[in-house]
């Protein structure tokens, strides 16, 4: 607010409530006002020390997530390790060091199913595998490239 708007505030207040009672008219104003400030000042230190409480509470499970997390993640990398190193030792060549971060599948997007996802992994790792990407015979449920499709069978004649 501005010193236009308290002007035009003063004047009503004054046609309205009169000189003789507008002094204690702010007076009681400025005293609910601190009245306010005060409750919602101990409102927000409640609320302050019920969060430290709940942080002290939820300690202990916060560090043992944050252990679990940490152990997942080395295993992720020991993981990626092996696998490369597997893979160099398959092509022949030495292995490449401590292993790099790997993007994690992609979750399957709505109405495809989580063997999509799987499929499309199952081709990236293979277009990286000795002897280039694989032909479109092949299977990622294992079949080799060439070999014939499975029989299907005939329905039941009765």
């Amino acid at each position: 607010m501005g010193p236009a708007e308290l002007i035009v505030i003063l004047v009503v207040a004054l046609i309205f409530v009169g000189p003789e009672r507008l002094p204690k008219l702010a007076a009681d104003i400025a005293r609910t006002i601190r009245e306010i400030r005060k409750y919602t000042g101990s409102l927000a230190a409640e609320f302050n020390e019920v969060i430290r409480d709940f942080e002290k509470d939820t300690a202990g499970e916060k560090s043992a997530w944050k252990e679990i997390g940490e152990g997942l993640t080395d295993a992720a990398k020991s993981v990626t390790g092996a696998v490369r190193d597997a893979r160099a030792e398959a092509q022949g060549t030495p292995a490449a060091g401590p292993p790099a971060e790997t993007a994690p599948l992609a979750e399957p997007s709505p109405g495809e199913t989580s063997n999509g996802a799987d499929e499309a992994r199952w081709m990236e790792i293979a277009s990286t595998a000795p002897g280039g990407p694989p032909t479109a015979e092949a299977s990622p449920h294992g079949a080799p490239a060439g070999s014939p499709a499975p029989a299907v069978p005939a329905e039941d004649a009765r």
